[in-house]
């Protein structure tokens, strides 16, 4: 989540609201995120590099969470302490807290709670009589020290930009980038801003000695433009999937995904909360993605040895032989350990090795007895490698929609599934709602797609006997049924919904995707099998581009 120095401004003017009240507690959540509880509102700073930022926020539940030494200091030095000054040091993205405390014995303090949005260098940090009182984290420069009994010093300044005047742009010839002179002059002008500020100038970066009249007149007039979008007060959230950029000016070099606040803080609260939601999302998946895996490595470790079992199995009917030939030899056939009879169906010899400590009769019975222990053995074991084999295949459905799933519902579901299967602990809070199918309206056809394997077997149960069912041949995938409605379905219908059985199925990115289909009486769970597991008969085959999906506008 970005933010820079001109969002740091409007935060500050929002928190003026903050001013002459009481800080009543400090809570912690996690290991960086800090809760200022104040009389009427709640502010919520996080100091992690990916999600830094400052906002007015609502309250939570802090009961499980434990606090930091820092704060259990900060807590002993500003609890009930009057809040007299909420100010950006500068330009900079640095502000400040101060507060006016009086304590146990009398004395009067005047503390300043400094919090510092410096991308990987985010810190907090209380200061008195500009000595380091404590930090959040400690760290130590050739610029600056951050540590318990240091002078507190700011950066280096730079120019504040609301201050610059026209004449600033007459710019002498000097032998550097308009970009690298803008970051060295200016504060607050991150690589953001500047790519915004040439997008409006219509220039890309050069040599300022490269700059004629023209130029620099474009760059001030975009310099000022901003300046001008700043004062309206609106603040813009552009999503671009693998994070958030929070703007007081439209950018106009990020034209998509954007929301637009009259709050910085509910701009904040609504990047914040659908970050925090996504990461929370990624790291459950890792989690499920490893349970899973782990229990494919010892499915696949137990079914070769199933398997190497299985072919000593095998040797069943070489024991009825030797029994049965055994049975009609004599003492005078013997030979030492080896009994030599005629084997009438091969027409030749054969050498058998009597059984240690047994006579003919007995190694006869012995081979017998080998024989029926064998094919029952055999007969358990080809049932375990089936089993092994479908809990196999579920395995690999299972990781499948646990790499696609895109909502949290999704992966709560996913979660009760594995916890009902033994796979995971059980979860004392169980999912309140359960999510839905993915609908999409085609060539007025529902379709419906199973998100995991609850609802595979959700949709099934659901459909129609005359609707149709679709899915990828022998690939894990979602389940896909085309509604009928007794209607005879179009090729073009058929195609379509083939296509989304393809695009939610391993084979995504592959051209050509066997795709089966058939009414759904024709689809059956065998009883015992797990979840999402089913057999059909009577099917066709249909080739498909799942990548024809996104270019229709119908799928969302």
């Amino acid at each position: 989540m970005l933010i820079d120095s001109f969002f740091l401004r409007s935060i500050v003017q929002e928190l003026q609201v903050l001013k002459e009240s009481n800080l009543r507690q400090i809570y912690q959540f996690g290991k960086s995120t800090i809760y200022l509880y104040f009389q009427n509102h709640v502010v919520r700073i996080c100091l992690d590099p990916t999600f830094a930022h400052i906002c007015i926020a609502e309250k939570e539940d802090f009961s499980d969470h434990h606090p930091s030494n820092f704060v259990m200091l900060m807590r002993a030095r500003l609890r009930n302490a009057k809040l007299k000054k909420v100010e950006q040091v500068g330009f900079d993205r640095i502000i400040f807290f101060e507060f006016d405390k009086i304590d146990e014995t009398g004395d009067r303090h005047l503390y300043r709670l400094y919090i510092e949005f410096f991308g990987t260098h985010c810190n907090m940090i209380l200061v008195e009589n500009n000595t380091i009182v404590d930090a959040f984290k400690y760290s130590s420069t050739s610029l600056r020290t951050i540590e318990k009994g240091h002078h507190y010093e700011f950066p280096a300044q730079k120019l504040n930009p609301f201050e610059i005047s026209y004449d600033f742009f007459n710019l002498k010839d000097e032998k550097q980038t308009v970009s690298q002179f803008i970051s060295k002059t200016i504060s607050g002008f991150s690589k953001l801003m500047i790519d915004e500020l040439f997008t409006r100038a219509k220039l890309v970066d050069k040599m300022i000695c490269d700059l004629d009249s023209s130029e620099k007149n474009s760059l001030k007039h975009a310099f000022f433009s901003i300046f001008n979008d700043y004062q309206k007060g609106r603040i813009y959230v552009y999503d671009k999937k693998d994070r958030f950029v929070l703007s007081t000016v439209p950018l106009k070099y990020l034209s998509h995904n954007v929301e637009v606040f009259e709050s910085p803080s509910k701009a904040v609260d609504h990047a914040y909360a659908i970050l925090h939601r996504r990461q929370v999302l990624k790291q459950t998946q890792t989690e499920l993605i490893k349970v899973v895996k782990e229990y494919m490595k010892k499915e696949i470790k137990m079914l070769d040895a199933i398997e190497d079992e299985l072919k000593e199995c095998e040797k069943s009917d070489t024991f009825l032989q030797y029994g049965e030939l055994l049975k009609y030899a004599s003492n005078q056939n013997q030979s030492g350990d080896l009994v030599n009879v005629f084997d009438y169906s091969t027409g030749k010899t054969l050498s058998i090795p009597l059984v240690k400590g047994k006579d003919i009769r007995q190694s006869s019975q012995y081979y017998f007895d080998l024989y029926k222990k064998l094919k029952e053995k055999g007969r358990v074991l080809r049932t375990r490698v089936e089993k092994s084999k479908q809990f196999l295949n579920y395995l690999e459905q299972l990781l499948h929609t646990i790499e696609s799933a895109d909502d949290l519902e999704i992966l709560q579901e996913i979660k009760q599934e594995m916890a009902q299967q033994g796979m995971i602990k059980k979860e004392k809070q169980q999912i309140q709602r359960e999510s839905d199918f993915r609908k999409i309206e085609y060539q007025d056809f529902l379709i419906l797609i199973g998100k995991n394997n609850k609802q595979n077997e959700k949709l099934l149960k659901q459909a129609n006997d005359k609707d149709l069912w679709l899915h990828v041949h022998e690939i894990p995938g979602a389940h896909v049924v085309i509604r009928t409605a007794n209607r005879v379905v179009p090729e073009d219908v058929l195609k379509y919904a083939a296509a989304l059985a393809a695009y939610h199925s391993k084979a995504r990115f592959s051209s050509k995707v066997p795709v089966d289909y058939t009414l759904v009486k024709n689809v059956h769970k065998p009883k015992g099998s797990p979840p999402g597991f089913v057999v059909y008969t009577n099917y066709e085959t249909i080739f498909v581009d799942p990548q024809i999906v996104e270019s229709h506008p119908e799928y969302r």
